[in-house]
């Protein structure tokens, strides 16, 4: 007889692939911070844009780490050797999906809340509560959004303040435009297929 812990054992001396999933190849990683330039925000977006946009499954060790943390704290009843490893297997399906961070938040709350050994659908709800941190790529993301955004807001004071030139209006996004004319800083000349920079009015 044996618990769902010591089948978790037995499944991986019998030749479960335990290692850490291989991931595909990656780019340079570039310093996580706002950036400076154009160009350096440009780079930073194409890292984060081939980073995998989920966290990375626990490998299969992982798992068994975790359920015998669960095994060694909560009792459960004992089960034959055949009954253990398919039970480990129909966990190790389930949770197979989540980050090793996700289970470890499920097994120490399942420890303090629970006094049997959880069921599957316990395990799940546990981990809908779960929120994973942001990861660099979420970090990347945001900081080439707030780049972009102080670029839009110089480029919005410049037209204001009467200070930008015509590069300067040919040089930005075409929603950057639109929303310049829609607040009346630029209007848009049909003839010749610009648009032009609302100039002040000096008054004499």
């Amino acid at each position: 007889m044996e618990t769902i812990g010591k089948a978790a054992l037995t499944v991986i001396a019998g030749g479960m692939d335990s290692s850490t999933p291989a991931t595909k190849q990656q780019l340079p990683k570039p310093a996580i911070r706002l950036p400076q330039t154009v160009d350096e925000a440009k780079a930073l977006k194409v890292w984060a844009e081939a980073q995998c946009d989920r966290p990375e499954p626990a490998a299969p060790l992982q798992i068994t780490n975790h359920l015998k943390f669960l095994a060694a704290t909560l009792p459960s009843k004992n089960l034959d050797d055949t009954t253990g490893k398919m039970r480990f297997a129909v966990y190790s399906s389930i949770l197979g999906d989540f980050s090793n961070e996700a289970l470890a938040y499920m097994a120490r709350r399942a420890c303090a809340e629970l006094d049997w050994f959880p069921t599957p659908r316990q395990c799940l709800d546990i981990l809908r509560d779960y929120r994973e941190p942001a990861t660099d790529r979420d970090k990347a993301l945001m900081l080439c959004h707030r780049f972009w955004q102080g670029r839009f807001e110089d480029f919005i004071a410049a037209l204001k303040a009467d200070t930008a030139t015509d590069d300067d209006v040919a040089a930005v996004p075409e929603t950057w435009r639109k929303i310049a004319m829609e607040q009346g800083y630029l209007r848009w000349i049909a003839d010749d297929q610009v648009y032009a920079i609302r100039r002040k009015v000096l008054s004499a």
